[in-house]
C-alpha cells in the first residue's frame, strides 16, 4: 500500500494506493490520523483512544472510524492475526467482480477490455516523452491549431458540402480506421504525460464503444500525482493530440486535390475537432474534459458527489428527510456540484437524442437494441433503487410523505402528459405575394448605372424607375447615323445627276432609317419605366449598382397593393392534418411586425404538392427555414416536396404594412390533443419520413 498525501480547497486529503489492484482510496486526513496508527498489537478501541488522547482536535469520531474500517474492509485492506474466513474474503471478491462486471454491461456504450503492460516500453521512450511535453511544444502544438483553424474557416463552404458524405459506404472503413489511429495516438498522449511526471501506465487495451473497438490506457496513476495542474495536464493530452492532428490534417486537405489522402486528412479534421469539442474535450461527460475540470475546480469524484448532490436535494426538499446532508464541503462546492448535475444530465439528455438519430439513419437495428438498453439502465434500474430507498430504513419517520410525493411525481405528470388537452397548432413559413404582379425585365442588356425609384415606392405610369446604358449600343446608334447622313447626300446627288439609281437609293436609306430607329428604340428601353400604377418591388438591386444586366433579366416587379396572399409553405405531414378539418382561426404575421395579427378573408390549402419554392428567401441560401438542395445555384428547389396554402388578406383597415416579397409565418389551430398524443404523431410522422417505416 502507497499513500499519497493530496490537498483540494485548503483541505488536506490522502491518497491509498493498493499497488496489487491499482485502486485507489481517497480518505480525509482526519480519517488517516486512525487509519496510520492501526496495528496488529493493539485494538481498535486501544488505537481511537490513543488518538483521542494525543490528537484530541484532529482525532476523527466514532462514527467516522465505523465507517473507515467497514469501507477497508469491503476492499479487503485489513489484516488481522486472527484466523481468516478465507470464505469471506473469497466471497467479498467474487461480489466486487461481479460488480464490476454488471457495471461494464451497463455501460454497454465502453466496454474494456485489458491487453498488455505498456511501461516498460513508454520507460524506454524517456527523451521522447521529455521532448513532447515541453514548453516548446506547445507553442508549436499551439501556432498548428491556430493555422489548423484558419484554414478551415477560410474554406467553409467547401467544408460543409464535404460533410454530406462522411458516412457514405465507400468512407466508413477509412472513417473507422482514422478513429482508431487517432485514439491510439491520444492514448499515447496520456501515457507520455503520466511517465513525464513519474507515474506508470501499467494497462494498454481495446474499449469497445457501441460495439466498435478503439485503444485505450489506464490513466489512473495520475491520481496520485499532487500537483493538480499535472493531473489536469494528463487528462488534456488526449484532447492536445485530436486536436493538432486535426489542425495538421485541416492544411493537408485544404491544399490537395480530390483523392485518398484528400478524403482520409478530411476524416481526420472532422473527427478531431467534432469529437474534442462534443465528448472528449467536454466536462459535462466522463471523458477527458470531466478528468481536467475535476482536478482544476479542486472537487475530486465530481461527478459522484453531484449525483449525491441531487440525491440530497430530493431526500430532503421532497421526501422531508430531515438527517441526511450534502456532500458539499462549502458554499461554492454547493453550487458547483447542483449546477454540474443540472447541465450534465441535459447535456447527456442532447448527445443521447443525437447518438439515436444517427445511428436511425446509418444502422436502424442498433438503434432500436440501443433505445431498449437505454430504457432499462436509465429507466428501469433508477425506478428500481428508487423503490429501495423508499423502503431503507432511513425514511422510516417519513416513509409515507416519501411514497406520497414519489407517487405524486410520477402521476401529475403521466396525467399531464397522456390526458391534459393542450393547444395544438400548425406553424409554417411563408411570404407575402402581390395576387396581380407584373415582372419587369431589362429589355436590352446593358449596365446598371442608376436606381431612380426606391424599393418599395408606389409608381404612376411612365415613372423613371431605373437608368441603363450600352456602350456598344451607343456606338452602334453613331454609326447608324452617320448611315444614313451618307445615304441622304448620295440620294440627293443622285437627285440631280443620276435618276436611275434614285429608287435605290430611296429604298437604301429607309431600311437604314428603320435601323436607326430601332438602336432609338433600345436605346430608349435602357430607361425602364413603370407600365402602370403600383408598388415597385426590387429587393437587392441596389447589390447589383454598376453591374452588367443580360437582357430579358427581371430588375423588379410591380404588384398592386390592393390585393395581397400570404404563401405559406406547409410539410406534407402537416398537410395530412390540415386536409382533414376546416381551416379557420388562422393568424398571419409577418417579420419584423409580429405584434400585430392580419386577419385573413379566405384560406385554400392547394391540393398538389411542388418541391420549387417560391421565393429564394423562404430558404436555407438567403437565411430562411426550408431546406433547399446545395447543388441548386437558384437556392429555390427545396428537399422535400411541399404543399402551399395561400390566405388572401387585406392590409387597408390594418396596422400592419405589407408588401409583395416580405416573409412570415402562418399558424393554422387544430383540435386541443394531449402531448402523449401529439408526440405519438410527430414520433409517426418522423420514423415515416425519414425510414419509410
Amino acid at each position: 500500500m502507497i499513500v499519497h498525501k493530496q490537498r483540494f480547497r485548503s483541505r488536506d486529503w490522502y491518497l491509498l494506493r493498493d499497488t496489487y489492484t491499482q485502486r485507489f482510496f481517497r480518505i480525509t486526513a482526519q480519517a488517516y490520523i486512525f487509519v496510520s496508527r492501526l496495528s496488529s498489537e493493539l485494538t481498535v478501541e486501544e488505537v481511537w483512544q490513543n488518538c483521542l488522547r494525543d490528537l484530541p482536535k484532529e482525532a476523527p469520531g466514532q462514527e467516522e472510524v465505523m465507517q473507515v474500517l467497514s469501507q477497508l474492509h469491503q476492499s479487503n485492506l485489513l489484516f488481522h492475526d486472527t484466523l481468516p474466513d478465507s470464505q469471506t474474503i473469497f466471497q467479498r471478491y467474487r461480489d466486487q467482480r461481479r460488480r464490476e462486471l454488471r457495471g461494464k454491461l451497463l455501460s454497454f456504450l465502453s466496454i474494456r477490455i485489458p491487453l498488455f503492460d505498456p511501461d516498460r516500453w513508454l520507460s524506454r521512450q524517456s527523451g521522447l516523452t521529455h521532448a513532447l511535453v515541453s514548453w516548446l511544444m506547445a507553442a508549436a502544438l499551439l501556432l498548428l491549431v491556430v493555422f489548423g483553424i484558419a484554414t478551415a474557416l477560410s474554406h467553409s463552404e467547401r467544408l460543409l458540402s464535404q460533410t454530406e458524405g462522411l458516412f457514405a459506404a465507400g468512407n466508413l472503413f477509412w472513417l473507422y480506421l482514422c478513429i482508431a489511429s487517432m485514439k491510439a495516438l491520444h492514448e499515447l498522449g496520456h501515457a507520455h504525460v503520466i511517465k513525464r511526471f513519474g507515474g506508470e501506465v501499467r494497462t494498454f487495451g481495446i474499449m469497445l464503444i457501441v460495439g466498435m473497438p478503439i485503444p485505450y490506457v489506464d490513466a489512473t496513476a495520475s491520481w496520485s500525482f499532487r500537483d493538480r495542474r499535472a493531473r489536469a495536464l494528463v487528462g488534456a493530452a488526449g484532447v492536445i493530440v485530436e486536436l493538432a492532428l486535426a489542425a495538421l490534417a485541416a492544411l493537408v486537405w485544404a491544399h490537395t486535390g480530390p483523392g485518398l489522402v484528400n478524403s482520409l486528412a478530411f476524416n481526420v479534421m472532422l473527427i478531431g475537432s467534432v469529437s474534442s469539442l462534443l465528448f472528449n474535450g467536454n466536462p459535462l461527460l466522463r471523458f477527458d474534459g470531466y478528468y481536467v475540470l475535476s482536478d482544476l475546480i479542486d472537487i475530486p469524484n465530481l461527478y459522484q458527489r453531484a449525483s449525491a448532490q441531487w440525491r440530497y436535494l430530493a431526500d430532503r426538499y421532497l421526501l422531508g428527510t430531515s438527517n441526511v446532508e450534502s456532500t458539499a464541503q462549502d458554499r461554492s462546492e454547493w453550487w458547483w456540484l447542483t449546477g454540474y448535475g443540472a447541465l450534465s444530465f441535459s447535456y447527456r439528455m442532447l448527445i443521447f437524442g443525437s447518438m439515436l438519430l444517427l445511428l436511425a439513419d446509418n444502422w436502424l437495428p442498433l438503434a432500436i437494441v440501443f433505445v431498449l438498453i437505454t430504457l432499462v439502465v436509465g429507466v428501469l434500474l433508477p425506478a428500481q433503487r428508487w423503490a429501495s430507498h423508499l423502503r431503507s430504513p432511513g425514511l422510516m419517520r417519513n416513509r409515507r410523505r416519501a411514497v406520497a410525493v414519489s407517487v405524486a411525481l410520477v402521476a401529475i405528470p403521466l396525467s399531464v402528459i397522456l390526458w391534459w388537452p393542450w393547444p395544438n397548432s400548425i406553424r409554417a413559413p411563408g411570404l407575402v405575394e402581390s395576387i396581380e404582379i407584373t415582372r419587369v425585365p431589362a429589355a436590352v442588356a446593358g449596365r446598371l448605372d442608376r436606381i431612380e425609384t426606391p424599393h418599395g415606392s408606389a409608381v404612376v405610369p411612365g415613372q423613371v424607375l431605373l437608368r441603363m446604358s450600352n456602350p456598344a449600343l451607343e456606338q452602334q446608334i453613331v454609326s447608324a447615323q452617320a448611315q444614313v447622313r451618307e445615304f441622304e447626300v448620295q440620294l440627293n446627288l443622285a437627285l440631280e445627276g443620276s435618276p436611275a439609281s434614285v429608287a435605290g437609293l430611296d429604298k437604301r436609306l429607309n431600311v437604314a432609317r428603320e435601323q436607326l430607329a430601332l438602336l432609338l428604340s433600345k436605346q430608349a428601353a435602357l430607361t425602364i419605366r413603370a407600365r402602370h400604377a403600383g408598388i415597385w418591388v426590387a429587393d437587392g438591386l441596389h447589390e447589383r449598382l454598376h453591374s452588367w444586366l443580360p437582357r430579358g433579366e427581371a430588375v423588379g416587379e410591380l404588384s398592386n397593393p390592393s390585393g395581397l396572399r400570404f404563401s405559406a409553405i406547409v410539410s406534407q405531414e402537416q398537410a395530412n392534418e390540415l386536409f382533414a378539418q376546416p381551416l379557420s382561426g388562422t393568424e398571419l404575421r409577418i417579420n419584423g411586425q409580429a405584434a400585430e395579427v392580419l386577419r385573413a378573408s379566405r384560406i385554400v390549402l392547394l391540393p398538389y404538392h411542388r418541391d420549387r419554392l417560391p421565393s429564394q428567401a423562404l430558404g436555407w441560401h438567403a437565411g430562411g427555414v426550408i431546406p433547399v438542395k446545395p447543388d441548386d445555384p437558384d437556392g429555390l428547389q427545396a428537399i422535400d416536396s411541399y404543399y402551399e396554402l395561400q390566405a388572401v388578406f387585406d392590409v387597408a383597415d390594418q396596422r400592419v404594412t405589407a408588401m409583395h416579397g416580405m416573409t412570415g409565418w402562418i399558424r393554422a389551430p387544430l383540435p386541443p390533443a394531449s402531448l402523449f398524443e401529439q408526440g405519438r404523431r410527430a414520433l409517426y410522422q418522423l420514423l415515416q419520413k425519414r425510414y419509410r417505416l
